[in-house]
C-alpha cells in the first residue's frame, strides 16, 4: 500500500490514517463480493508463518505498512528445505521452516509484517506481472471513474513487480494476457471487464472508511487466470503509466482528471 505525507481527503477533511495492510485486507474482507479475489492474510507470528507456509507451499512477507515492493520477500518450501528471497537479492536457502523463520524475523528488525498467501502469477517472457488499475474521480462527491490500467512486468529475478525497484517494464494489459495465455479477443475484453468492475467495487467499498480522490488497485492473474486482488494504494503514481508508450491517452487522461478535481476542489473554498 502506498502511503502519502498526511493530507486531506477528498472534501478537504483531515485524512484518516492508512489502514495497513492486514486491517485493508480485513475492511475489504467484509464485501462478499470483493471476499473471492482476496488472498489469505493474517498478521505475522511465528505460528501464522509456519502455518501458511505448510498449508500454501509459498507465501510473501511484507511491511505491514510498507510501499513499493521494500522489505517484500517471497518463501517457499520444496521437500524440507525452504528458500527465502527478497526484492532481487540473491536466494538463500534452509535445512527447514524454522531455520528460514529465524532469518526472516531477523530481516524485519521487529517492525510488523504480514504472510500472504503466495499467488503464482501469469508470466510474460518467463517473468511474472501484475495489473495496476486507476480510478479517479473529477470532483468531490462524483462518483468513481476508471481511467487506465497496465500490467507491470518484474525485472530479471525479482520477486517484486514494482517498475522502478526491480527495473521492470510496462504492457498492455491485453497484450500481456495474449502472451501469457494465448486468449482470443471476446476472452480478453471479458477479463478486462472484469478488471474494471472488481476495482471498482473495491474503491465503492473503501468510500466506507474515508474517501480518496484516486485510487490505484494492484490486481493479479495467477497461472490458472484466477484474479486476484492484491493491493490498494491511496497514493497511486501518474508517472508509471506515463511508461507506456503505446498508449499515452491514458496517461493523459489520469492527468485530466486530476486536474478536474483540483478545480473543482478550489471552487469549493
Amino acid at each position: 500500500m502506498q502511503r502519502r505525507k498526511p493530507g486531506h481527503g477528498q472534501l478537504g477533511q483531515r485524512r484518516k490514517p492508512e489502514l495497513g495492510k492486514y486491517l485493508l485486507w480485513w475492511h475489504f474482507s467484509k464485501n462478499k463480493s470483493i471476499r473471492p479475489y482476496l488472498p489469505a492474510t493474517a498478521r505475522m507470528t511465528k505460528q501464522v508463518f509456519l502455518r501458511y507456509l505448510s498449508n500454501y507451499g509459498m507465501v510473501y512477507v511484507k511491511p505491514s505498512g510498507g510501499s513499493r515492493g521494500v522489505g517484500v520477500m517471497k518463501v517457499w518450501s520444496s521437500g524440507t528445505q525452504v528458500f527465502v528471497k527478497k526484492t532481487v537479492l540473491p536466494t538463500r536457502s534452509f535445512k527447514n521452516a524454522e531455520a528460514a523463520w529465524d532469518f526472516i524475523n531477523q530481516q524485519r528488525n521487529g517492525k510488523p509484517y504480514i504472510v500472504q498467501q503466495g499467488i503464482r502469477l501469469a508470466k510474460v517472457g518467463g517473468r511474472p506481472f501484475d495489473i495496476r488499475v486507476m480510478v479517479q474521480r473529477e470532483a468531490p462527491g462524483s462518483a468513481w471513474k476508471y481511467s487506465g490500467m497496465l500490467a507491470k512486468i518484474a525485472g530479471k529475478s525479482s520477486v517484486v513487480t514494482n517498475v522502478a525497484l526491480s527495473n521492470g517494464s510496462v504492457l498492455e494489459v491485453s497484450e500481456a494476457m495474449k502472451r501469457a495465455y494465448g486468449w482470443d479477443k471476446s476472452t480478453i475484453e471479458r477479463r478486462i471487464s472484469e478488471l474494471k468492475r472488481v476495482s471498482l467495487q473495491a474503491a465503492n467499498h473503501f468510500d466506507t472508511y474515508q474517501k480518496y480522490r484516486e485510487l490505484g488497485f494492484d490486481m493479479a492473474l495467477d497461472t490458472k487466470g484466477k484474479l486476484w486482488l492484491i493491493e490498494e494504494n491511496t497514493g497511486p503514481s501518474h508517472p508509471l503509466f506515463k511508461r507506456l508508450k503505446s498508449n499515452l491517452k491514458m496517461w493523459r487522461l489520469i492527468q485530466y482528471r486530476y486536474g478536474l478535481y483540483s478545480r473543482a476542489l478550489s471552487g469549493r473554498k
